[in-house]
């Protein structure tokens, strides 16, 4: 089971909110700046169609969140599914919404992450990795570390200490192009990086290998763990309860071509997914 890694801390200063605001604590995993630019939008369009209330994205690391919650500065958070799990076991946190995220013209509910090599690498196989080593985001990164450390774990290698793990951290592309270069001997990334990438002309796909490689009809993204679902936005437990259903009415409403939809890399919102192979991982 993977220890729980959210550390527990009073001494960071969170963003402050600005009075009467409904504030949105989102998890800047890629720095505040994009955060706020990926769902500014959102925050606006829930502003567009809830009569007398605004809206703000309050952009908080993994520490800033304890935080702002204990000052009692946030209604709802958004951020990834393990990091919401410790949320809800120590604040009550309940989920509303799932986000919706796409791939090409296909629209997904859940992720996963792959663990990857060289094409030309001697790995060929999760059972050849130990002693190697892996670069990834951090210890805190559910898609981009806990999830391959779980199905590592489960296949008899606990990374912490039969690999020499390499800290990356954002963006994931770096941790690709580590792999690609030699100086890693295998990585570990969210599902769609590899694909992403390939779009875009950085890499091409013939040059990595997917160690412990899955196959399913309902997710067409490279992937080597189970799938989980996609980000939850929740509800704290002191938010107004017609707020909150406010709120989840008018995500599950947006267009999956809205422009906050656009802007969010996703196709809008669905009904709050089933959590508990979260859960099962802490």
């Amino acid at each position: 089971m993977l220890a729980c890694t959210f550390v527990i801390s009073g001494q960071i200063s969170a963003a402050e909110p600005s009075p009467g605001n409904i504030s949105i604590g989102v998890l800047a995993y890629n720095g505040k700046p994009q955060a706020l630019a990926r769902w500014q939008p959102t925050a606006e369009y829930l502003a567009q169609h809830i009569d007398s209330h605004n809206f703000e994205i309050v952009p908080l690391t993994h520490d800033e969140f304890i935080h702002a919650i204990n000052k009692g500065q946030l209604e709802f958070i958004l951020t990834n599914p393990g990091h919401y799990i410790s949320l809800e076991v120590k604040f009550g946190a309940t989920r509303i919404a799932t986000f919706k995220s796409r791939f090409h013209e296909e629209v997904l509910t859940q992720f996963s992450s792959v663990i990857f090599t060289r094409a030309d690498s001697d790995i060929f196989r999760l059972d050849d990795i130990k002693g190697r080593s892996m670069a990834a985001v951090s210890e805190q990164a559910f898609g981009g570390y806990q999830l391959a450390y779980s199905e590592l774990l489960d296949q008899g290698i606990d990374a912490s200490t039969d690999l020499t793990l390499m800290w990356l951290g954002f963006p994931q592309s770096d941790i690709v192009r580590e792999v690609i270069a030699g100086r890693a001997d295998l990585g570990t990334v969210r599902s769609g990086i590899l694909e992403k990438m390939a779009a875009s002309g950085e890499i091409n796909l013939s040059a990595i290998r997917v160690l412990g490689s899955r196959s399913s009809n309902a997710f067409p993204l490279l992937h080597s763990t189970a799938l989980y679902p996609e980000w939850p936005i929740a509800r704290l437990p002191d938010t107004d309860s017609k707020l909150a259903k406010q709120v989840a009415i008018t995500l599950l409403q947006m267009p999956e071509n809205a422009l906050p939809a656009v802007a969010s890399g996703g196709a809008g919102w669905t009904i709050p997914l089933d959590y508990l192979n979260v859960h099962e991982l802490f």
